[in-house]
């Protein structure tokens, strides 16, 4: 499991609905499915809207994560590589989850370790994606003395 310092963002989105408890299970399957801890999370990333909600505020205390919040328009303005015409229908945006894991990270460049995974959990829906800061090109090049 990955346990680097926190470096990761979670992106996510939910329905009004959605509990402390589904949201806490959301991502620890998110964080499961690629093996990372609690501890190499640095937080949580959604619209602003979403930020503000008590349940996001509860798991971002439990574990320390910061809260980043973003507005609609600047959520569009990030590419992402699984646009969702719903989400796009009901909100005018194509993403939640992975615009915000993305933007969470700027003004570095990001990667998504995990792309959006929707999940239904007691009759409502939570959208979560994990991004990481891109890899330094520089700390990737293999020495000269070789």
């Amino acid at each position: 499991m990955i346990t680097a310092q926190r470096s990761l963002w979670i992106g996510i989105g939910f329905q009004q609905a959605a509990t402390i408890a589904d949201l806490q299970q959301a991502i620890a399957q998110a964080c499961n499915q690629i093996s990372i801890q609690p501890e190499a999370i640095a937080g949580i990333a959604s619209l602003s809207h979403k930020i503000q909600q008590p349940q996001l505020q509860a798991i971002a205390q439990q574990f320390s994560w910061e809260l980043r919040d973003f507005s609609s328009a600047e959520l569009a303005a990030i590419a992402v590589p699984h646009p969702s015409a719903m989400v796009a229908a009901h909100m005018q945006i194509a993403s939640v989850a992975e615009a915000a894991a993305l933007a969470a990270l700027q003004p570095q460049s990001g990667i998504l370790l995990l792309p959006k995974q929707v999940l239904r959990l007691n009759q409502t829906a939570i959208t979560v994606a994990i991004a990481a800061p891109s890899p330094d090109p520089a700390s990737a090049s293999i020495p000269s003395s070789l």
